[in-house]
């Protein structure tokens, strides 16, 4: 370990004992319950006692520090230690920094004595952004004042010039991105630019300056063990396989590497991690476990499987959950759920016939009136149930098969549709005369349904019994998301970080991915090579070819949402944003994991506040909003329109006769007949209107910044929009 490498893990142990130490005295305080008085003089008391500082570590050496067990005390600093834990990402970026210029001291020399242009590579996404936020105080711990070449400034003000790209050049912005460049080069003095790779980032004349090249070493099993040891504050007895080490991102390395969890632990974490990323070479035959996003639906079908076994053995056929019904958005993976089941029960041994229909296959039969459709699915069941069972019945399309209860009697095909309805119910129900008057049975038979809303669905189908399980499966996470990428490549990329790929796909579905994927497979192809991390950037991220105005709008309008998202709801870890165009869909503003909600009154309004916060952006730095909020179900105006009805004409929460019951929450064309229904609901939506416009306007500063970072990165998570309202704060 050379002497920065060592400088920087002592700090960096010194910065996670103090947050370690912190985390465990207010965990001692909440289970005494001691008030806050007792606590303070607990702090002040423990500030004046003796303490093993990390001066004292200098006389280890290095193999002493690793195995030293001793248990830690709080470090002597007269400011109060990180309220954030450390995290391994950070720690790793700056072991490898440190490790590079200890390798490099030549270069380091001259930056501190002369006027080198030098340029860092750092391939993978998360250690860029941390090797940006960190490089200066790694290479300069006594301080430096570094220029920027977007704001450069008087010579005699600063000691340094630097330049940070995470966008590859574009062909529309080279002239004043060169002149800048140029601009700062001629001032004289040292020059650090750091990208993911220099000769597609960086500008022309940075690359013509004779630059000292250097790329960041990667992650290995030695950084991991140091970042173990930082973190956890115990030494790691076991190392990770070199191979194992390489497959991990720094991302990978803060989700295994947490301070709550024994070395041991995060190993385990990460080993699990490294498995994720081996995934299968082929992507033919799909089965439950290459289905990723669609946690219950998977865990219900394995169930069933695991139940089948058990029928063949003996057991009651009554005993099994075997009728369920998936919703969800186009693209998620219900059509593909049924092959995958049967390719699973026939791994462990059970044939599992399938057979799938749907509404319009039913009406497309002869020229599809009424006795046709009826005739055409009384063959289909039939044909179920002439199957050797166990059979897997799967619907597609159940919304089709409407609500009769939501029919007028004026309508043209009330008849039609309730026969429909009434005769599917039959089916389900397992009653079917054959030709010779006997009656079939259900058993054997498993029931799958699909919808896109089954708010539409007549309820009786839904009935217990019948398709009684409801599986609702949402849009994929970013976890999930780099599973479907990890699948469909079918070992392609195997060492490339997929994260960026992920967050600008965030909002997209399974199907979604398979496209990009066949997208970028065929650019590879064309160009007669293998495929590249640049040809999925290419497909989810393409040239931008918006003008800036229309690009600076989506990015104030997924500025407002994300902001009012973390003020609303806190959890920043868990919110996403991008300006990415993909398919239909200009930008997304995403919430990995739901927060907390009673659904009480203030709940519904956050919620509401959060939906027009886009809307209301616009309107507060462009003085007029625009249609994007709108024009289709699933928008931000749809989503206000039936949460508010909901509030007003269902829940009791909201309105000025709370205490009646108009409808069901999820139908909305019914509560918003009713005239006091919309005005009530219009009245909410003013309401949060102008509490969120009083909101935004509040942290005027934050959102521009927020903008500013969407439109330079394209996205920006929750974490980074905390951060830059905690620097308000500070400064305000």
């Amino acid at each position: 370990m050379g002497p920065l490498e060592l400088a920087v893990y002592r700090d960096d142990w010194r910065d996670a004992a103090q947050f370690r130490m912190r985390a465990a005295f207010v965990k001692a305080m909440k289970q005494r319950g001691a008030a806050p008085k007792r606590a303070g003089k607990a702090r002040k008391k423990a500030s004046d006692a003796p303490s093993n500082t990390f001066s004292q570590l200098s006389r280890h050496s290095f193999v002493e520090m690793l195995d030293d067990d001793e248990v830690e005390t709080l470090p002597e600093r007269p400011k109060p230690g990180p309220s954030y834990p450390v995290t391994a990402a950070k720690v790793a970026a700056r072991l490898l920094l440190a490790r590079l210029f200890d390798g490099r001291k030549d270069v380091l020399d001259r930056l501190k004595l002369a006027a080198p242009v030098v340029t860092i590579d750092v391939a993978e996404r998360d250690l860029l952004q941390a090797v940006i936020g960190n490089w200066q105080d790694v290479l300069f711990p006594e301080g430096v004042r570094v220029m920027d070449t977007g704001n450069l400034g008087r010579r005699e003000d600063f000691d340094m010039v630097s330049l940070a790209m995470t966008q590859p050049r574009k062909t529309k912005d080279t002239g004043e991105f060169e002149k800048q460049a140029l601009s700062a080069l001629c001032l004289g003095l040292p020059f650090v630019a750091i990208s993911p790779d220099a000769e597609s980032h960086l500008p022309a004349v940075v690359l013509k300056s004779d630059p000292i090249r250097l790329v960041l070493p990667s992650i290995d099993a030695r950084v991991i063990a140091l970042a173990i040891r930082v973190v956890t504050g115990k030494p790691c007895r076991e190392l990770l396989e070199d191979d194992a080490a390489r497959l991990l991102t720094a991302t990978d390395l803060s989700i295994g590497i947490r301070f709550d969890r024994s070395p041991e632990e995060c190993l385990a974490q990460l080993k699990r991690l490294v498995d994720l990323r081996r995934v299968p070479a082929s992507v033919r035959d799909i089965s439950l476990d290459d289905l990723h996003g669609m946690g219950e639906a998977v865990r219900w079908a394995k169930s069933v499987i695991a139940d089948l076994k058990m029928w063949k053995a003996g057991m009651p056929w009554s005993a099994i959950d075997a009728g369920a019904c998936l919703e969800g958005p186009p693209g998620v993976g219900k059509t593909t759920l049924p092959m995958a089941m049967q390719r699973s029960a026939a791994e462990q041994g059970i044939k599992l016939e399938l057979a799938s229909c749907s509404h319009s296959q039913f009406q497309g039969a002869g020229d599809g009136h009424l006795g046709h459709f009826m005739r055409e699915m009384t063959s289909f069941f039939a044909s179920a149930r002439a199957k050797p069972r166990p059979v897997l019945v799967f619907i597609d399309e159940c919304d089709s098969f409407a609500d009769r209860s939501k029919l007028r009697p004026s309508h043209s095909h009330a008849d039609y549709v309730t026969a429909c309805v009434n005769g599917l119910i039959s089916e389900l129900d397992g009653i079917s005369s054959s030709r010779d008057g006997a009656t079939s049975s259900r058993e054997g038979l498993i029931l799958l349904g699909a919808s896109n809303d089954l708010s539409r669905c007549d309820p009786a189908i839904l009935r217990s019994g019948r398709l009684n399980r409801i599986i609702r499966i949402g849009l994929p996470d970013l976890n999930d998301l780099e599973k479907m990428y990890r699948f469909r490549l079918g070992g392609r990329l195997v060492h490339d970080d997929l994260q960026e790929i992920c967050m600008l796909s965030l909002g997209s579905t399974g199907a979604d991915v398979e496209r990009i994927v066949k997208d970028a497979l065929r650019i590879a192809r064309h160009a007669s090579r293998d495929l590249m991390l640049s040809d999925l950037r290419a497909v989810v991220s393409p040239e931008e070819d918006r003008d800036f105005d229309t690009q600076r709008r989506v990015a104030i309008h997924e500025a407002g949402h994300i902001l009012m998202d973390v003020l609303n709801f806190g959890a920043p870890e868990n919110v996403l944003a991008n300006i990415a165009a993909v398919g239909q869909r200009g930008g997304a503003t995403v919430r990995t994991k739901s927060p907390p909600f009673a659904g009480t009154y203030s709940d519904y309004r956050l919620r509401l506040e959060t939906l027009i916060a886009g809307r209301t952006a616009e309107s507060l730095l462009l003085s007029e909003h625009s249609h994007g909020s709108g024009g289709r179900r699933g928008s931000d105006i749809h989503l206000l329109t039936t949460t508010a009805a909901a509030m007003v004409g269902s829940l009791g929460l909201a309105g000025p006769v709370p205490l009646l019951f108009f409808g069901s929450l999820d139908d909305t064309e019914e509560l918003m007949s009713y005239p006091e229904v919309r005005r009530a609901a219009h009245e909410e939506l003013q309401k949060a209107a102008e509490s969120c416009l009083a909101k935004l306007t509040a942290h005027r500063p934050v959102l521009e910044g927020i903008v500013k970072i969407l439109l330079q990165a394209r996205r920006i998570d929750g974490l980074a929009v905390a951060d830059l309202l905690a620097r308000s704060r500070i400064r305000s």
